[in-house]
């Protein structure tokens, strides 16, 4: 090989390196691009920090040689890592240590706890159009039917339950009383769960599902609404359940009030679930 040819091959060979090292340095950092929906052909991993006060963390790809990259991430923020590779995140909560691992494809938000302590938790829709009401927890069946009952619901309601998950409150007013019920959430994914359930369940002609913003939609016709949000998405929606809902209509919140709806508070229960929590459950009448 001649002395020309050497030296092409080594510019070519340097150009692969730095090629390779920026793709990969390029996965630890947000993009600069706000979709209102991501790209459903490219899997990202979103954090957003639903707290009150600005957050710093770790992050980076699993398994990876490389140190971690600090970020800081600002109040209502979102970070976005595209890629098909789980991250490894940490961050310190009074002095200790919490490492969590990210899949790819999911949405993570920083929130603060039961104890009012930050943490990461899975099912925020990392969208910054549109208000993020709660993270996606499952409601215990048990906590379900003792919802219900307190609804004292029958044939003739319209349920609608805002924020439905998997539609498991939807379906079983459905399946146990065969009452018609409307879920509404965000989630793309959760609302396919819900209409696989309801179809497994054969309630699908009595229940419908609305990839809607809670916050946005028309649920007028209800004469019993659900919700298992947060008590500042309560907050939130409190105007639009005065507004929108009749009055007599049912409102049953598990595990946060209604702020400034006391005068409201028809029943109140407190009860330890199967899955070993204790969970509260009010019922206002609008």
């Amino acid at each position: 090989m001649s002395f020309q040819e050497r030296i092409v091959s080594v510019f070519i060979l340097v150009f692969l390196i730095i090629s390779v090292t920026s793709s990969s340095s390029a996965r630890l950092f947000p993009s600069n691009s706000e979709p209102s929906i991501p790209s459903v052909q490219q899997k990202e991993i979103t954090i957003r920090n639903v707290t009150k006060e600005k957050l710093f963390y770790t992050i980076k790809v699993c398994n990876s040689p490389n140190p971690p990259t600090r970020r800081t991430l600002d109040v209502n923020e979102v970070h976005r890592y595209p890629g098909d590779e789980a991250l490894d995140v940490s961050f310190w909560r009074d002095q200790e240590k919490i490492d969590y691992r990210l899949d790819p494809g999911e949405s993570y938000s920083f929130r603060y706890d039961e104890n009012n302590k930050i943490d990461i938790f899975a099912g925020s829709h990392g969208r910054t159009d549109v208000v993020d009401l709660a993270p996606y927890v499952r409601t215990p069946m048990d906590v379900v039917e003792r919802m219900l009952e307190m609804a004292e619901v029958d044939k003739n309601d319209i349920l609608v339950d805002l924020g439905c998950g998997d539609g498991r409150i939807v379906i079983t007013a459905a399946k146990k009383y065969g009452i018609r019920g409307i879920g509404i959430d965000l989630e793309p994914q959760r609302i396919k769960e819900s209409i696989a359930n309801a179809k497994a369940a054969g309630v699908e002609e009595l229940v419908e599902f609305r990839l809607e913003d809670a916050t946005l939609s028309d649920f007028s016709q209800a004469s019993v609404v659900t919700m298992y949000l947060l008590t500042e998405s309560n907050e939130l929606l409190r105007p639009h359940l005065e507004r929108q809902l009749r009055f007599g209509t049912l409102v049953v919140s598990h595990n946060y009030p209604i702020e400034r709806w006391e005068s409201k508070l028809v029943d109140y229960v407190s009860f330890t679930a199967v899955d070993g929590k204790e969970h509260s459950i009010w019922v206002y009448r609008r």
